[in-house]
């Protein structure tokens, strides 16, 4: 059974997986751009005759990408909540907690998305589909509640279906 620190804990763990996911998607996406926009200011060169300076161009957009405070922040966020995560599977319910983690980080992800002005197709059946998730947390919760789960010692049949 999910007591109430631990519900709580989880739930943050799926917030802060699923709000720093667009964050750091738009980070890299605008220092893609960044990128794009900066290098068309800039003479074709030819690589080969400038002895491998497409290694060199790589390498050099790769850190920029990663030296971006807009990825860095989300990312450390995100890390935090793995590590709530981790602590929290100490005590819980390994057939819940995954589950409600997971839910709840695609949930908060969507509505982030949607926050930050992220186009969604069809938007009545992002809300449905964020819905059922929702939906399907709470039967796991309550059916966990209700005594659902097998625990050691229990006498299980294995009858035919």
């Amino acid at each position: 059974m999910v007591n109430a620190a631990e519900a709580l804990s989880l739930i943050l763990v799926g917030l802060f997986w699923g709000c720093t996911n667009p964050f750091m998607r738009k980070g890299f996406a605008e220092s893609k751009t960044t990128k794009e926009r900066s290098s068309k200011g800039e003479e074709p060169h030819d690589d080969a005759a400038s002895g491998g300076s497409s290694i060199k161009t790589f390498i050099s957009s790769t850190l920029a990408r990663l030296a971006n405070i807009k990825v860095w922040i989300p990312y450390i966020i995100n890390q935090l909540g793995s590590l709530l995560y981790y602590k929290t599977l100490a005590s819980s319910n390994l057939t819940l907690s995954v589950p409600i983690c997971n839910a709840t980080a695609m949930v908060f992800s969507s509505i982030t998305s949607a926050l930050l002005g992220e186009r969604v197709n069809q938007p009545g059946r992002a809300v449905l589909g964020v819905s059922l998730v929702l939906l399907g947390v709470a039967i796991c919760m309550y059916s966990n509640e209700e005594g659902g789960s097998i625990r050691d010692g229990d006498n299980v049949s294995h009858g035919e279906l």
